[in-house]
């Protein structure tokens, strides 16, 4: 059975823990007071790397209140209600149809567990959609090993198609579609190096 311990963000598989889609990719290390990218060597100033996770933490749980029929509009602040107006916008303009969001999943074949944010219906075709508040260089990856937990558990054939619904604090929604076929080596890549380092 999968347990998942939001503190510290670790996943158990029958009471052994295992690594995450996001830790697996560890795609940012914190040096002193920066966070600096692992793959291009950016840095970003820790205190605004996480007000930017907090941010988008929030977001997520907000629509994920709204999409379980329980979100209290009244305690959403101007930039909440831009995100979620936006976030409606999406649903009605592409008409999209949800069929699951914030699902906590466990490979058995690769041994990883994540959450993907929303499974829906789009013009007939079946989509992994990650939601994105900022940055989203190693979405594809991301996606894609989304879409491998998706498959297992779900044991459809049905193709997945991968997107990310970016919500920015200002301006309009994008939905952006991915399709790199080297989304998932990359990622196998990214779990033989964790599981090499940590034999």
């Amino acid at each position: 059975m999968l347990t998942f311990e939001a503190i510290d963000h670790r996943y158990e598989w029958d009471g052994v823990q295992v690594p995450s889609v996001t830790q697996i990719l560890h795609e940012f290390v914190k040096v002193g007071n920066l966070y600096v990218n692992v793959f291009t060597g950016s840095a970003i100033g820790a205190d605004v790397f996480e007000a930017a996770g907090e941010w988008g933490t929030s977001v997520h749980t907000m629509i994920d209140f709204y999409l379980n029929h329980d979100l209290d509009t009244d305690s959403l602040n101007a930039g909440q209600h831009w995100i979620l107006a936006n976030f409606k916008n999406w649903l009605s303009e592409m008409g999209v149809e949800v069929l699951a969001h914030e699902q906590r999943l466990y490979s058995k074949k690769y041994k990883y567990a994540g959450t993907y944010d929303i499974k829906c219906i789009i013009d007939d075709r079946l989509f992994v959609v990650d939601v994105k508040t900022g940055a989203f260089d190693m979405a594809g990856p991301q996606l894609a090993a989304y879409c491998q937990l998706d498959k297992e558990n779900d044991k459809s054939r049905a193709t997945r198609h991968r997107a990310v619904l970016h919500l920015p604090r200002e301006g309009n929604y994008k939905f952006i579609p991915l399709s790199d076929q080297a989304d998932w080596p990359f990622f196998l890549s990214r779990l033989a190096t964790y599981n090499y380092v940590r034999r």
